[in-house]
């Protein structure tokens, strides 16, 4: 819950309109993984109570845990602050990425490798780590974060629209000139593509000696994937806040229509 929680907050409080203010935040975050063991100072602000929380919480999910799964979190979480700066790097500047570079930061952006993380734990599915199979498992990963992220810029391209940032939906609209309708046909396809490519790893790795637990950890993927997809789908994430009834701000979650929200009960089917 804390994971999703900042992102949400990095996505819908505007963190980073002013340079160096995402960095003020993250910083202490980023800290809070060399924290354990040692007296932490008071926590201050919004970023000094969120570091204090992350810091506990990681104290108690590391205890017991490998030193190869520790140093993967670390690693998937900076990586995922590092890419929130550079997206909203990107944005301050006004500068257009290609939907090559778009896709390759989309997936970084999203929280969905640091949670596959913790789901290992609590489902006692490690990821097997082996030279013969890293490869494959690792573009498993992305696949998850990809198809999760492309569900995601589904279900919230009016409100990107709204705040004028890209989407994978505007890229592709860009880029092949065509409607917002067909831009997301195009996605879904996308998505789909992505998405059967989970059938592959359990053949290429058939012949590992952990085998019966490389197939497990396919299926947390996999059933993980299924979730999030379905929770986008059902939860009307981006629906429009209750309340008075007026225009909408580019800060709030707005709703993405009927023709975006049946593209991704298309995808998660």
């Amino acid at each position: 819950m804390f994971i999703c929680w900042v992102d949400d907050r990095l996505d819908h409080h505007d963190i980073g309109a002013v340079p160096g203010e995402l960095e003020r935040f993250t910083a202490p975050l980023r800290d809070a993984f060399t924290s354990v063991g040692r007296t932490r100072p008071v926590a201050t602000g919004d970023a000094g109570l969120a570091a204090a929380v992350l810091a506990g919480l990681w104290e108690r999910t590391a205890a017991g845990m490998p030193e190869s799964w520790r140093r993967r979190f670390v690693d998937d979480y900076t990586d995922f602050l590092d890419a929130c700066e550079e997206e909203m790097a990107v944005r301050r500047s006004g500068a257009r990425l290609s939907l090559t570079d778009y896709i390759g930061l989309r997936r970084r952006t999203i929280t969905l490798l640091p949670m596959l993380n913790v789901l290992e734990r609590t489902g006692h599915t490690l990821l097997v780590e082996h030279p013969q199979v890293d490869d494959q498992v690792r573009e498993l990963r992305w696949t998850l974060a990809d198809v999760v992220g492309w569900a995601n810029d589904l279900a919230s391209h009016t409100h990107d629209e709204a705040a004028s940032q890209d989407s994978l939906l505007s890229l592709i609209a860009r880029r092949d000139a065509c409607t917002p309708a067909e831009a997301a046909a195009r996605a879904t396809v996308m998505m789909e593509r992505r998405r059967a490519e989970f059938t592959a790893p359990p053949r290429r790795c058939a012949q590992h000696p952990a085998a019966h637990r490389l197939g497990r950890y396919v299926d947390l993927v996999e059933r993980f994937m299924a979730a999030t997809l379905h929770w986008l789908a059902v939860t009307s994430r981006f629906a429009p806040i209750p309340g008075p009834t007026g225009p909408a701000t580019a800060t709030e979650p707005v709703a993405s229509g009927p023709g975006a929200e049946a593209e991704v009960r298309r995808a998660m089917r």
